[in-house]
């Protein structure tokens, strides 16, 4: 992962957008598969079917992921590094969106003041 994290700042800083972004959708997609793997092995996330051929999937399933994703700062700060890309690339409607849910997974008591940096910034445009 800090592979891939550490590469994708380096296009970053290179001006190579698409190729940045790229590779921090897959950092964010790969840890969303972690936490919603993470939620399925908790008791009443899914229920499987009368028919034995699938699973309901309950609420509590996304309610978990979310804390899964909340528990360490590295979904936040993905998020935070592709807003900070779409503002520079000028996209700011993309970059307000990833920096708001940069802050909605920011862990609770964690300081981590850069995507409301970023909105700040954005606003004064």
């Amino acid at each position: 992962m800090n592979k891939k994290f550490n590469k994708a700042w380096e296009y970053k800083k290179q001006k190579k957008f698409k190729e940045a972004l790229d590779l921090y959708r897959e950092l964010q997609n790969e840890l969303a598969d972690k936490a919603a793997e993470y939620a399925r092995t908790l008791p009443e996330t899914g229920i499987d079917t009368d028919d034995g051929k699938g699973v309901i999937i309950m609420p509590k399933l996304f309610l978990e992921a979310d804390n899964y994703l909340k528990r360490d700062s590295h979904y936040a700060t993905v998020l935070n590094n592709m807003g900070v890309i779409y503002a520079e690339a000028g996209d700011k409607q993309s970059a307000i969106n990833c920096f708001k849910e940069s802050i909605l997974y920011t862990p609770d008591g964690l300081s981590y003041p850069n995507p409301k940096i970023g909105l700040e910034e954005l606003n004064d445009l």
